[in-house]
């Protein structure tokens, strides 16, 4: 197993002579193979190692017997240690995020947190072939992209991990070899987590009916997918630049209409970038997201505008599509594209609430509140506009014969003249007025015998 641990590390590129390592260990078969392997070629490399335990406090006293046995180990083998706990379930429900994103949220923060105190400049990681064929199925099920299909890098900054092209019964036969008698963390054996059921349940099928070497045949195609995406990744950069207007730590101005031109998959590649510009990363943005910027670029008119997830506002200025994090509407017209759920409105000081509820629900109950509106979902769909009134606007008013100029409609609800551009506007995606947003609904959206699910939108000052 040494010899491909080099020859992985060679690959790579993975650990130069003098590198300062601090090195993960949980005190598993992945980690303790690791920590071995980096021990042996120590002299070779020259290499400063420096070891680095996270009590996650899930666990109870097993924990507390993993950090001994570290500690016992580290003093063992001369390797200077730091240990930490750190309640991981207290994080997990203060963010709202899964146990395992939580863990390994603390687990990175607290290994970089070790760099600068250490003057490290590798951290190196446990995660196998195994690990990777487990990944690639992960993010397949979920419908990822190229570079979810990617699967774990072997580099990723100052993330190194020498032990991944190493299948999992190589490692537990290393840890045999040398008598390192790991410990086991028993919650890898439950089915409550995703990638256990891939491994304890799905992958021993799919190795069993389908593909006896399922594990290498997914290494090689993350590693294929890989190079590719590096490429596609190294080109998409190149493009943005080209586009690039304007940029600085809040905003990034792109000519859209040269975007257009470009591929559609280097479109949203180009798109994604310009959003990981703003926040650094790539979090709770997705296909759906990425498509809806680009319907906004085709389809809309100048100063309409799209709220993203983390705060993230696109606009579109003429041929320009802006992306900030600032409050960029200075100008009187508001445009907004809302979807399903809650979204402040700064223009009006309103905030909006939607929903979608079936026809047995008891919606004659807010017909009086005039900051409800209830109306048939078929006709409106998901999405929406919510807009300033424009010039000749005009809807059919519930109640009314024909239809009638909004202007008109203002003017007859006794609406001061320096409020009325403040009255919120819905419209579809076609552009049909269905709400003088707490005023009057229109006839042609109203719930009727027909109607099978309903679309509630409240307004809140």
């Amino acid at each position: 197993m040494l010899t491909k641990v080099e020859s992985t590390i060679k690959k790579y590129k993975l650990i130069n002579n003098g590198d300062r390592i601090l090195i993960g260990v949980s005190g598993g078969p992945d980690s303790l193979a690791l920590l071995h392997s980096l021990k042996t070629l120590k002299e070779e490399y020259n290499l400063y190692l420096h070891i680095a335990h996270l009590d996650h406090m899930i666990r109870g006293e097993e924990s507390i017997k993993d950090a001994k046995f570290i500690e016992r180990l580290a003093r063992e083998w001369n390797i200077p240690i730091t240990i930490k706990s750190y309640d991981v379930k207290a994080y997990q429900k203060e963010k709202g995020l899964s146990l395992e994103d939580a863990a390994r949220q603390v687990r990175y923060r607290f290994f970089f947190g070790l760099i600068e105190k250490f003057n490290i400049n590798k951290v190196a990681v446990g995660h196998n072939a195994n690990d990777q064929a487990e990944t690639v199925l992960m993010k397949f099920l979920r419908g990822a992209g190229l570079k979810g299909l990617s699967g774990i890098y072997p580099k990723q900054g100052k993330i190194v991990r020498p032990l991944i092209e190493i299948s999992r019964e190589e490692i537990e036969g290393y840890c045999e070899e040398h008598n390192l008698n790991p410990r086991i963390d028993k919650s890898n054996l439950e089915t409550i987590y995703l990638r256990n059921k891939v491994r304890l349940n799905l992958i021993p099928l799919l190795v069993e009916e389908y593909n006896n070497n399922l594990v290498s045949t997914l290494n090689k195609t993350a590693d294929l997918l890989r190079e590719e995406e590096i490429f596609l990744g190294e080109y998409t950069i190149e493009n943005l630049a080209q586009l690039t207007i304007n940029k600085n730590n809040g905003k990034l101005i792109l000519n859209a209409e040269k975007l257009l031109e470009l591929n559609l998959a280097i479109q949203r590649r180009v798109i994604r970038e310009g959003i990981k510009f703003l926040k650094g990363s790539y979090q709770d943005i997705y296909y759906d997201h990425i498509d809806l910027v680009l319907d906004l670029i085709k389809n809309s008119e100048t100063g309409s505008r799209l709220d993203l997830p983390q705060g993230i506002i696109v606009k579109l200025n003429y041929e320009e599509i802006i992306f900030t994090t600032e409050d960029i509407d200075n100008i009187n017209y508001f445009k907004h594209r809302l979807l399903l759920g809650s979204k402040k409105i700064p223009q009006v000081d309103l905030e909006v609430k939607t929903k979608i509820v079936e026809k047995t629900y008891p919606w004659k109950k807010t017909l009086n509140d005039p900051n409800i509106a209830c109306l048939d979902f078929s006709k409106i769909g998901k999405e929406f506009y919510l807009r300033q009134r424009e010039d000749g606007d005009r809807f059919y008013p519930l109640g009314m014969k024909g239809s009638k100029k909004v202007k008109d409609f203002l003017i007859d609800e006794k609406i001061p003249i320096n409020k009325r551009d403040k009255v919120p506007i819905f419209t579809t995606l076609d552009g049909d007025i269905f709400w003088v947003g707490g005023l009057r609904v229109d006839d042609r959206f109203k719930i009727t015998d027909e109607t099978e699910k309903i679309l509630i939108i409240e307004i809140i000052n």
